[in-house]
């Protein structure tokens, strides 16, 4: 299927109010859009569309639900350790992390998202722990679900010496 051209997806929705727009319109008019020099207009036309369009019929997706946030710390263990779990059917952002090293031997803690069976991985921030000292993880906010809830992983140190906190809150979906 070939490429919208710049400006042309802009021009299909012209005479549409956003808050008339579906999303299969949006679909329609912007079709496959690729990253490549010449794409660029489509890209960030067809950007601008969906922000508009999030703007008045979803004002307030990915907001924080107000008095959901909670802070939680487990203790660092062998393998991939999630530090709760969420509910199915409702999103999460995580806000701040830190770890504390209460042992006298520096370690290393893999913060990320894992799955249900704890069997995978993905890491999103690792961080290095001074003995006696507590370390902030530098994130951003990040999304997740209990399809993927946020874990951590210990790649050096002793286990359980290392205990991971984290600020997370319930967002509207």
């Amino acid at each position: 299927m070939p490429t919208k051209q710049s400006n042309e997806v802009r021009n299909q929705l012209h005479t549409l109010q956003v808050e008339n727009l579906t999303p299969a319109q949006i679909e329609s008019a912007a079709g496959g859009v690729f990253l490549s020099r010449n794409e660029d207009g489509t890209l960030l036309d067809t950007q601008s569309i969906v922000k508009s369009f999030q703007a008045v019929k979803l004002p307030t997706l990915g907001a924080l639900i107000p008095n959901t946030c909670v802070i939680v710390s487990r203790t660092a263990d062998s393998g991939i350790l999630p530090l709760f779990t969420p509910i199915v059917n409702k999103s999460y952002v995580l806000y701040a992390a830190d770890v504390l090293n209460s042992g006298g031997v520096p370690g290393e803690i893999n913060l990320g998202y894992t799955n249900a069976a704890n069997d995978k991985f993905v890491t999103i921030k690792a961080i290095g722990a001074n003995p006696g000292a507590t370390t902030a993880f530098e994130i951003t906010p990040v999304f997740f679900d209990s399809g993927a809830p946020i874990g951590m992983r210990m790649t050096s140190g002793t286990a359980s010496d290392h205990t991971v906190s984290i600020l997370y809150g319930e967002v509207v979906q």
